[in-house]
């Protein structure tokens, strides 16, 4: 019953288990492809914005700042007008000239190096050996001898957002060039790129940064010092050129700890209106997958409580099964009657002894109420089932738990010894004989009753190996038949004297 038991609840436990696990692993599949499939939406909705708010930016810088070109051209003009009066140019007073139009002043030699300006950070810069495309730019422009001016651009040295224009002297010594930082410019202000880098990083909880890269490897709008991408990893200088060799996205990936991973993309831009060196570009945008991390986490949660609930139902189940059967059980296990074992468990559980059996010596006693029909005759049922009772009651106690009580039915019982010898066997049949016949005695009003009872038994111990029940049985049999024919209310065993061939058996 306790073994059944525990089988159930192990098995009710088991399917508990493996329910849970098939419905969590399932449910984390569909879980991991929607949040799949919602992250390229959302990386897609992000990157069209991106591009796209860049070329409205673009587009809007070109139609609405025609003004500052216009006014770039004549500061630069009026310059080379000074120069052609004034060529000693160390002897120049750019703060004044920036103060007077707003604008700073830069004069580069023919090696496109910075000799004097008001940008302090950009003096002594050489493009020659910083930015070989730019510089070989700065030169087609000197040869031309022609205004130039740039959309949005930037400043090599701090990266932040600046416009620049160009004019050569005559004489092609010095490329003369004035710049304004574009967050003093309204247009700028109103059309401002990292206002909408800003905004979609508040929306979108995967995406942490937003990165604008000129085509010569500078980061735009670097704050206190010019970061290029020779500053990063050698990863990440790998795809930005291939992005830009390509012109097509490309993307890698770090894995942190705790599952985190980091996305790495980079989207090539180009502006629709050529100006400058800064309208070809690369964005850079990075992703984490913390909205992955987190519904996983509640995902995971939320295993644990169905499975918590798996459990305790499982254990409510067993409950209301074990009540449910327990009474089944019971039948099937005991006898009605006397509560002690019947022949089915009898059969069972001696298969399982010898079985299992090695040194031990496992004894079987049979016992027979002699006379019992008179009872029944003489005093009906009722009191016959008392005294089947009462046998029961008395067999339990003598054996306690050197072995077990079994009804066959009737007055039929045994006794199931786990390891014995015939002296013990026959020390217990003889204080069961004794307790019998004191009962005559004890209870006056059982006194009739019990007086035309006695008991007859037989008893066989397994001795040698590889013994069946059946086998057992037959001994036993013989021998409580012997203690009848000798008399009743006695007790035989059954000896087994061997040789190398089984040659003799006899009753004692």
């Amino acid at each position: 019953m306790k073994n059944l038991r525990i089988k159930l609840f192990i098995s009710l436990i088991a399917f508990a288990l493996i329910l849970v696990a098939v419905i969590f692993y399932f449910n984390r599949q569909i879980l991991v492809a929607d949040i799949e499939k919602q992250e390229v939406l959302n990386r897609t909705l992000i990157e069209n914005h991106i591009l796209t708010d860049m070329q409205t930016v673009d587009n809007a810088h070109f139609y609405f700042d025609q003004n500052i070109s216009d006014k770039m051209e004549e500061v630069l003009r009026k310059l080379i007008t000074y120069y052609k009066e004034n060529p000693y140019i160390a002897k120049w007073d750019l703060q004044k000239i920036k103060n007077e139009h707003g604008m700073d002043v830069y004069i580069l030699d023919q090696s496109n190096t910075v000799l004097y300006t008001t940008f302090e950070k950009d003096k002594g810069l050489n493009f020659s050996q910083c930015c070989q495309r730019f510089s070989t730019l700065l030169d087609e422009r000197r040869a031309s001898g022609e205004y130039y001016n740039d959309g949005i651009d930037i400043s090599t040295t701090t990266g932040g957002y600046r416009k620049f224009g160009y004019l050569a002297t005559p004489d092609k010594k010095y490329l003369f060039e004035v710049g304004i930082d574009l967050l003093e410019d309204p247009v700028f202000q109103t059309f401002n790129f990292g206002k909408t880098a800003d905004y979609l990083i508040d929306k979108y909880a995967d995406l942490l940064e937003v990165q604008t890269i000129n085509a010569g490897g500078v980061f735009f709008d670097s704050k206190s010092r010019e970061i290029t991408v020779n500053d990063q990893s050698k990863i990440f200088q790998e795809h930005f050129k291939l992005a830009k060799k390509t012109m097509k996205p490309t993307e890698y990936q770090r894995e942190l700890k705790n599952g985190y991973i980091e996305t790495y993309r980079f989207l090539p831009y180009v502006a629709e209106t050529i100006r400058g060196e800064s309208s070809k570009r690369v964005v850079f945008v990075k992703y984490g997958n913390f909205t992955e991390i987190r519904a996983l986490a509640k995902n995971i949660k939320q295993f644990r409580i169905l499975l918590y609930i798996a459990l305790v139902t499982s254990f409510i189940m067993l409950l209301v099964i074990n009540k449910l059967l327990s009474k089944t059980i019971h039948l099937a296990t005991y006898d009605p009657l006397t509560n002690v074992y019947n022949r089915a468990t009898y059969i069972r559980k001696m298969d399982k002894l010898l079985g299992k059996r090695k040194t031990n010596r496992p004894g079987l006693l049979l016992l027979d109420l002699d006379n019992f029909k008179q009872v029944n005759d003489r005093f009906g049922h009722v009191e016959g089932d008392k005294i089947l009772i009462e046998t029961a009651r008395i067999l339990k106690q003598e054996v306690g738990k050197k072995g077990f009580v079994v009804r066959f039915g009737g007055d039929e019982f045994a006794i199931v010894l786990y390891d014995t010898k015939d002296e013990y066997m026959e020390e217990l049949a003889d204080s069961i004989l004794d307790k019998i016949r004191h009962l005559k005695y004890e209870d006056k009003a059982s006194i009739d009753r019990w007086s035309v009872l006695s008991v007859s038994m037989g008893g066989a111990v397994c001795i040698q190996s590889d013994v069946s029940e059946r086998y057992l049985f037959e001994r036993a049999d013989k021998a409580l038949y012997q203690s009848k024919n000798a008399g009743k209310d006695q007790y035989s065993s059954y000896e087994e004297i061997t040789t190398d061939e089984e040659s003799e058996n006899h009753l004692k």
